[in-house]
């Protein structure tokens, strides 16, 4: 920061340059939140992906021919040659031995 004078201008002006600074930082932080929680939900997604996986793939392997798993919307269907989990109609993880 500049020397506080009686020059009213640059007293103005360093209010400004710190305004700007600070109007950065927040649109920073902003962008960055929304781009952790976007991480999160997709992390979230994934890790139940993989819990559904491998309880269907387990009841295969116990001796089911097919095991149906449905949580939360999404569905986890094994057989002896894959494992798939769906989210409505999107495919989020499929699995082959």
């Amino acid at each position: 920061m500049l020397k506080v004078t009686s020059r009213p201008a640059l007293l103005a002006a360093d209010n400004l340059i710190a305004l700007a600074i600070i109007a950065l930082a927040l649109s920073f932080l902003a962008v960055n939140n929304a781009a952790i929680r976007l991480q999160q939900r997709q992390m979230e997604q994934d890790l139940l992906a993989a819990r559904l996986a491998k309880e269907a793939s387990f009841r295969v392997a116990l001796g089911q021919r097919r095991a149906t798993i449905s949580r939360q919307g999404y569905t986890a269907v094994a057989t002896p040659q894959r494992v798939v989990v769906r989210n409505k109609e999107k495919q989020i993880l499929e699995v082959r031995p």
